[in-house]
């Protein structure tokens, strides 16, 4: 038998590519903005990146509803669906970018916790085209120029200023435009997927299609109010930290979180590739099979390697951070990490719940938890503790993973496999937090022996892995 090449496996490898090489960018740009920019500044470009996110959901999510429909129309259908979806959003795009600007500018101009330009407008408009027209060219199936323009776009536009920093000369008015050296890159990203789309006559002039917004309203509002809750749980508390505790504060928190987010890259070419294919499926016996292996592959192969280099973190800090590093940085990597797994597989039962269209069931998830969360702030904004924070994200996403591996338990193949493990994994990294360090290797050595006495290996081969004879 001879391994033959794999469409499945190959998009999911090449949807990754971008996020891969953004670490070794991230492994340059981040000691360069801790050593070359001072607390102040690089506080400032992260907030100002930061509110970008809101794009997310000011896109209303067009571009991913516009990508399940895609799917199942013909060429006719399609073409209307793109030309709707892209001038819906360039439309709906400019309003809430411009309401959305002036409320910061309103309450935040005068308070000197970051720049307030017309850069934010321009940034938001970008971000939420950008999103809307790569979803698009993901349900056409170019994962490998999507590869490309998500390097542009997120790693590059992030990265790049920094070695700027090399060569500048630092004055007020060059550390002010970094954030639109950003920008710049992020536009030509998004010119490129215009330009492509144009090309391959896929973006034509055509009659808008009125009967799109109608399904939209049914199906994808409750993956826009999703968005909106995942603002509040990834974004809130470090606005909280910057605008209570400081810049310094605020580089230590985020600096971990930001290289341990370096995850979700594995996590989010999964989903993009399983959301168009899960919903081109009827039959629920080959959802389950698609859902299993691609769940399964992404919690063994990371899982693996998180847990064999969590011995060695501490020196990969302290040498790639040098006089940056400090111990709060390491134990807060730990926490973000196995928080950043966790969300990880949830991201992917989400897009489960997406391309099934029965995201409401996920909406309804979150609206009950964001109550605790938001009395959870509360408690840790009286008690000015980093740690606090990042605890109150981790307990929240482990409670929403159960309660979501739970819901789809009949698609998940020896689910009760997967919550062990699960167990396991969180348990190895918290020991490994308050330093029992001989219980957390014999967790992390248990984990290890269950996955290859248990792992369901077949579904996996046949999802990623064809043979023939």
């Amino acid at each position: 038998m001879y391994l033959y090449n794999n469409k499945h496996l190959t998009n999911v490898l090449v949807s990754s590519l971008p996020g891969i090489l953004s670490i070794f960018l991230s492994f340059f740009s981040i000691p360069l903005f801790l050593n070359l920019l001072s607390p102040d500044y690089y506080a400032n470009y992260l907030i100002q990146h930061f509110i970008l996110s809101l794009g997310m959901v000011l896109n209303l999510n067009l571009g991913k509803f516009a990508s399940i429909k895609i799917q199942r129309s013909n060429m006719i259908k399609r073409k209307e669906i793109i030309f709707t979806t892209i001038v819906s959003s360039l439309i709906l795009g400019a309003v809430l970018s411009a309401i959305v600007y002036y409320i910061i500018y309103f309450f935040f101009i005068d308070k000197g916790y970051f720049n307030v330009s017309i850069s934010l407008f321009v940034g938001l408009l970008f971000t939420i085209l950008y999103i809307s027209i790569e979803h698009i060219i993901k349900g056409l199936g170019y994962f490998k120029l999507c590869s490309i323009t998500n390097l542009l776009f997120y790693s590059l536009s992030l990265s790049l200023p920094a070695f700027f920093l090399l060569v500048g000369n630092h004055n007020i008015t060059f550390l002010n435009n970094l954030f639109n050296i950003s920008l710049g890159i992020k536009f030509f990203g998004l010119l490129c997927l215009l330009f492509f789309l144009i090309k391959k006559k896929e973006l034509i002039s055509i009659k808008i299609n009125l009967r799109l917004f109608k399904e939209f309203k049914k199906h994808a509002k409750w993956m826009t109010i999703t968005s909106f809750y995942n603002q509040i749980y990834e974004y809130i508390d470090k606005h909280i930290i910057k605008i209570n505790l400081g810049s310094i504060m605020l580089i230590t928190y985020a600096v971990p979180q930001q290289i341990a987010g370096k995850l979700t890259i594995f996590s989010h070419a999964i989903i993009a590739v399983i959301l168009p294919k899960i919903s081109l499926q009827k039959n629920d016996k080959q959802r389950k099979k698609i859902l299993s292996a691609n769940l399964y592959l992404f919690f063994v192969l990371t899982s693996l390697v998180l847990i064999v280099l969590l011995p060695f973190y501490e020196l990969i800090l302290n040498w790639w951070l040098k006089s940056s590093y400090n111990l709060d940085i390491l134990k807060l990597f730990k926490i973000f990490i196995l928080l950043t797994f966790l969300g990880c597989l949830s991201n992917i039962i989400v897009a489960f719940y997406e391309a099934t269209l029965v995201s409401k069931k996920n909406t309804i998830y979150e609206t009950i938890s964001i109550l605790p969360f938001c009395i959870g702030l509360a408690i840790c904004l009286h008690y000015q503790n980093i740690f606090l924070f990042a605890f109150l994200l981790l307990f929240k996403e482990f409670i929403m993973l159960y309660v979501r591996i739970n819901s789809i338990k009949e698609f998940i193949i020896d689910y009760r496999y997967l919550n062990i493990e699960i167990l396991l994994f969180a348990s190895t990294f918290i020991l490994s937090f308050f330093e029992y360090y001989q219980y957390s290797y014999f967790s992390g050595i248990f984990f290890i022996l269950i996955i290859f006495l248990k792992l369901p290996f077949k579904p996996i081969k046949k999802e990623f892995f064809n043979y023939k004879i």
